[in-house]
This record gives structure tokens, sequence and C-alpha cells, in this order.
């Protein structure tokens, strides 16, 4: 059995300006991808936080109308 191994490069016909483009578009994207994230992160991430707190100290505070179960005691 014959196996053939071939290379094929996509060449346009103003090869260099597309070139420097595509990378400076890939720049770019990479910029704003990294931009956005660390927005959203910044923006996002410490308001979760503290309503997260907020919430929960609230629901430790609150009088509750149902009865804990007692305690289980092992004794040898």
């Amino acid at each position: 059995m014959a196996t053939t191994l071939q290379t094929r490069t996509s060449e346009s016909p103003i090869n260099v300006p597309s070139e420097g483009l595509r990378t400076w578009t890939e720049q770019v994207s990479e910029y704003f991808w990294f931009l956005l994230s660390l927005v959203l992160f910044i923006v996002l991430g410490p308001f979760s936080g503290p309503i997260a707190l907020i919430v929960l100290c609230k629901l430790g505070l609150e009088e509750s109308a149902h009865a804990e179960p007692e305690s289980i005691v092992i004794r040898n």
C-alpha cells in the first residue's frame, strides 16, 4: 500500500498585505477577548460575593418555624 503526503498552501494574488492584515486582525481579536473577559470578571466578580454573603447572613438571622432535630449522642 502506497501513501502519499502533500502539503497545500492557499495563496492569494495579494499575499503580502492580506498576511499583514490577518496577523493584525488576530492580534486585535485576542486583545478584544482578553479585555472583555477581564472587564466581565471585574464587573461581575465583586458583586456576586457580597450578594451571596448578604443572603447567607439574612437566612441565618431569620427566625425559623421549623424545629431542629435532637442531637444524637452515642454512649459506650
